[in-house]
């Protein structure tokens, strides 16, 4: 089995949406990358393939963090999503990793993500608040695990605390 993970191009639309709508198994995911899209807010997009076949999609946007006056943009993750039939087969994991790697090829240090406690931290990811962010995602302080951060380069961690604002859309969700 190889999987290819490559940026999305035009034609890839239809696919990405199906795949986005199957993994969540109803249309907001898919509606959010549409969105941010249609809004030029995604800064990365990858398919995966197998066999010539889109099975996978990740999409990263900015977010804001705000301490006091200081407005500073970070990218995330999400939604990222896998067709059921296929979920399972590391299609999902070479996604993040290849996410990872292109953005530890930028200025940014720092990588959020709104996710599953048990799954993102075999990449890096580990709770955000601990490391003094908060996030509209935080309702209760002891429930914040799947309010994640992968720190990148750890200049940007010793410069940046504050409160992480996903883009509208995601709100919708």
């Amino acid at each position: 089995m190889s999987i290819t993970i490559r940026a999305e191009i035009p034609s890839d639309i239809e696919a990405i949406y199906e795949i986005e709508a199957a993994a969540f198994e109803g249309q907001a995911h898919a509606e959010l990358v549409n969105q941010l899209r249609a809004e030029e807010e995604l800064i990365l997009s990858h398919v995966a393939e197998m066999n010539d076949t889109i099975v996978g999609h990740a999409a990263y946007s900015l977010v804001t963090v705000t301490d006091s006056d200081i407005v500073r943009c970070f990218p995330a993750l999400g939604p990222i999503g896998v067709l059921p039939r296929y979920q399972g087969r590391g299609i999902g994991s070479a996604l993040v990793r290849a996410g990872l790697e292109a953005m530890s090829n930028t200025e940014y240090g720092l990588v959020f993500l709104v996710g599953s406690p048990r799954y993102y931290p075999r990449f890096g990811y580990q709770p955000a608040q601990p490391l003094g962010f908060t996030s509209d995602y935080v309702e209760d302080e002891s429930r914040h695990e799947h309010f994640m951060v992968a720190v990148l380069d750890e200049g940007a961690l010793a410069e940046v605390r504050g409160h992480v604002r996903f883009h509208d859309a995601f709100h919708q969700i």
